[in-house]
């Protein structure tokens, strides 16, 4: 190939000749092989190299292949690796303006394989498995709190089986969405000052990251949870074995019981309930719920005490002084008056004198005649019975203020000053020491019945409160009572009988029995609502005597014998 161009051969030599030395221009023909380019001056590039490899020579590699150092148009990539075909592929480094940088591996211009990303935003950690960018494939992640997840990630989120560690839980199980989901185990941490962790345990099944279907939790106290969880509640059936003991099997709405008691209910015909000295009773309580039917929970554990009404002292007396520092208080109770603490017991009662059917004798001889009367006419009509039980405690009264009048000397009867009979030796001094009774125990809920039998109403202990009250103010009243007839030394003996017997058994007269939920821990944080019940103890009752059935007279057989004894004696 040829082409027509105008050329000086020597061009040196052109410019130094004259113009009237300069020859003619020549135009011919010449050949491709025969042009040549004047030389061209540059200066000296310096050579750069790469910040990762010293090696490199250039900083991006000579037709796209080989490693190199690229920043992007819009100086917010910077991008040092490995290129293929001028595409990022290998091993590189991606760093972002804002100190997110990503080291590993690239595939055909895009972060895919195994790399290390670390957010500058969030000052989390990741490496593992990345797809086109995005964390995918198994990895783990590391958060500035120091939790860590391991397990798979799907498109950027925890997705599939994963393992997550916190400060004060581990989660290893399901995942969907970057929430829990599916089967899966939680353990927390101890309890903490702060609540945030109460040391449970949980397997079972999650929905959106609440326990939601089937699963058991172990509570930190020993609580243990055996049924369905709706939303993180108790919803459904379950089973419910409480630290306390209680144990509840059935259907719950919202964390709680669908049948929950509520109140506790004494079982009795009358009230008041009648129980009568030296003879046991039974007292059976139920768990109710506000709609008055029985909750069959297990195990819940039940009290009972007894009480009598509280008397207030007189400030400056004696008693008054006493109580100071006494710890028991005064218990409000539905009857419009408080009470104090009264021994309750079910061990049966020892006869260390006399035989049961003297003792029995002697009480319901000691009885006056309006107390016969009164059992008599209580089988009857209980309405009577208030009546005249209000009369017997008036007379009784007047007899008591003359037994005092007796005991002081006084006999405005004639028969002058009298000296104070001896109690007899079977009888008690009152400085002795009687030891209390065992209290009656708790008893444990079976399908929400709580049942005590044999239960007596202990002897008084020493300095009883209200009998010393009631005392006091008997006294006050007898001061100014003096100058009455005094009672005969017959009566006189019965009362000495009648007050070693109340040592022996419990004071006649009205009486509170009280019936507490004591669960510890309560069930639920509830402790259900207490009961009360009126007891009023009478002496026994009196035993009729039947008499022993003779022959029957016969009057025409006493007829027959007289005559033939007179005929006998005519003969």
């Amino acid at each position: 190939m040829t082409s027509v161009l105008a050329l000086y051969r020597d061009h040196d030599a052109l410019i130094n000749m004259s113009s009237n030395q300069q020859p003619t221009l020549i135009i011919r023909r010449l050949s491709v092989d025969e042009y040549v380019l004047p030389k061209i001056h540059t200066k000296k590039i310096k050579r750069v190299n790469s910040e990762r490899k010293p090696f490199s020579i250039n900083p991006f590699p000579k037709l796209g292949t080989g490693h190199g150092v690229y920043v992007f148009e819009n100086q917010y990539f910077k991008y040092e690796g490995e290129w293929v075909k001028g595409k990022k592929h290998g091993f590189g480094k991606l760093l972002l303006k804002d100190g997110t940088y990503y080291e590993g591996q690239f595939n055909q211009g895009e972060i895919t394989g195994t790399g290390f990303k670390f957010f500058s935003e969030t000052k989390c950690k990741y490496k593992g498995q990345f797809l086109k960018g995005e964390m995918h494939g198994r990895g783990i992640m590391e958060f500035p709190d120091s939790s860590e997840y391991e397990g798979n990630f799907v498109h950027n989120r925890k997705n599939g089986y994963g393992v997550m560690r916190t400060p004060l839980t581990q989660y290893d199980g399901g995942y969907q969405g970057n929430m829990r989901h599916g089967e899966g185990r939680m353990v927390y941490a101890p309890m903490r000052y702060d609540k945030t962790s109460n040391g449970d345990r949980y397997e079972g099944y999650w929905v959106a990251d609440k326990r939601h279907g089937p699963g058991v939790l172990h509570c930190a106290d020993g609580s243990i949870f055996d049924g369905n969880f709706d939303n993180d509640e108790f919803h459904g059936h379950g089973l419910y074995r409480h630290i306390s003991g209680v144990i509840y099997d059935g259907m719950w709405l919202k964390g709680f019981p669908a049948k929950m008691a509520s109140k506790l209910h004494i079982v009795v015909e009358n009230t008041p309930m009648v129980i009568r000295q030296g003879t046991p009773f039974t007292i059976t309580v139920q768990c109710l719920n506000d709609e008055n039917e029985v909750v069959g929970d297990e195990g819940r554990e039940i009290q009972i005490t007894a009480g009598f009404k509280y008397y207030q002292p007189s400030k400056g007396s004696a008693l008054f002084d006493m109580i100071e520092d006494v710890e028991d208080k005064p218990i409000d109770t539905p009857f419009g008056y408080q009470v104090v603490h009264y021994p309750l017991t079910n061990q049966e009662q020892e006869n260390d004198g006399p035989s049961e059917e003297d003792e029995e004798q002697e009480l319901s001889q000691s009885q006056t005649q309006l107390d016969l009367k009164e059992d008599e006419d209580e089988n009857q009509n209980n309405k009577e019975e208030e009546t005249k039980e209000g009369e017997d405690g008036e007379k009784l009264t007047e007899n008591e203020k003359q037994d005092e009048e007796k005991d002081d000397g006084v006999d405005n009867s004639g028969g002058g000053v009298e000296e104070a009979d001896e109690i007899p030796n079977n009888t008690t001094t009152e400085t002795e020491s009687v030891p209390l009774p065992p209290p009656v125990p708790n008893c444990r809920s079976e399908e929400g019945v709580c049942v005590w039998s044999d239960v007596y109403l202990a002897p008084a202990p020493p300095m009883y409160r209200p009998f010393v009250a009631m005392e006091e103010a008997e006294n006050d009243k007898k001061s100014s009572s003096r100058g009455k007839p005094a009672i005969n030394k017959v009566d006189k003996m019965r009362r000495q009988k009648e007050k070693a017997l109340e040592e022996k058994y419990a004071k006649t007269g009205e009486y509170v029995l009280m019936v507490h939920d004591v669960t510890n821990p309560p069930f639920l944080g509830r402790t259900i609502e207490p009961a009360f019940l009126l007891l009023k103890l009478k002496r026994p009752e009196a035993k009729k005597r039947t008499k022993k059935e003779g022959k029957k007279w016969d009057t025409s057989q006493h007829i027959r014998r007289s005559m033939v004894a007179t005929e006998g004696s005519e003969d």
